[in-house]
């Protein structure tokens, strides 16, 4: 299920709950309405409103922090391009097809991760451990003619080796989607916080605008969470400018 379709699901239970007890509270009997049953249904719900603040509170520092992350990783591998680049332009026409390849795997990277189309993005799958175990393969059958063409060619294992190992760090990072069963309870707490709302606000518009716009901030917070949990797929991505100017960088 998308990120939009869970946002609109709980929106639509939060809504519904909060308007199907409005219009049907006149039907309760009076002593339901009296006072101190309102006191007690504005105790719950405040008790309510609280734990689900401090989980969505809990939730957007998770999710801010997985974004970060991905991004700080991005940014991370765009340095160890340029560095593998100029290592191998040091090393000598030997390695130009070395680099080729590598400049070939960055602009694939860069065309599948951020296609301009919402939900085809992606982060590692085969092709880009195929990709950079070419490329490391390619270092290793280069044929050093001298003590500094053998440090650097070493060199450039190393730092192939770790430009894969970062990658694949990153798509181990990304694979920590948000429990479907806590997700359902959250929803089932919001809607409990609206139908408890709905009991207590006055029968006017003016209450049920105020009402519907917390249900929408509320959903649409949900989704922001669910959109930063996975940085690199879906409508809130990552900047590829890092892997942008290290394909620029590497083409030169």
């Amino acid at each position: 299920m998308s990120d939009i379709i869970i946002a609109l699901v709980i929106l639509a239970g939060t809504c519904g709950g909060l308007l199907l007890t409005m219009s049907l509270r006149h039907r309760l009997p009076p002593h339901h309405e009296d006072d101190a049953t309102r006191d007690l249904i504005k105790i719950a719900t405040g008790m309510m409103a609280t734990l689900v603040a401090l989980i969505l509170g809990l939730l957007v520092n998770s999710a801010k922090t997985t974004f970060d992350t991905a991004t700080a990783e991005v940014t991370q591998s765009g340095a160890q391009i340029i560095t593998l680049d100029r290592m191998l332009r040091n090393f000598g026409p030997e390695a130009q097809p070395v680099r080729e390849l590598l400049r070939s795997h960055l602009a694939g990277n860069i065309a599948r991760i951020w296609p301009g189309r919402v939900g085809h993005g992606g982060i590692v799958n085969r092709d880009d451990s195929s990709a950079l175990d070419q490329v490391g393969e390619a270092i290793r059958k280069l044929s050093p003619q001298n003590r500094v063409q053998t440090h650097l060619q070493a060199k450039a294992i190393d730092q192939a080796g770790e430009l894969a190992r970062g990658r694949w760090l990153l798509f181990e990072q990304m694979q920590n989607p948000l429990p479907q069963v806590f997700l359902i309870v959250l929803g089932f707490w919001l809607i409990q916080i609206f139908v408890g709302l709905g009991l207590l606000a006055p029968l006017n518009s003016t209450s049920v605008i105020a009402l519907v716009t917390c249900a929408v901030s509320m959903s649409a917070a949900i989704f922001l969470i669910l959109e930063m949990n996975h940085p690199l797929d879906g409508i809130i991505q990552v900047s590829s400018a890092p892997l942008e100017a290290a394909l620029v960088v590497i083409s030169k």
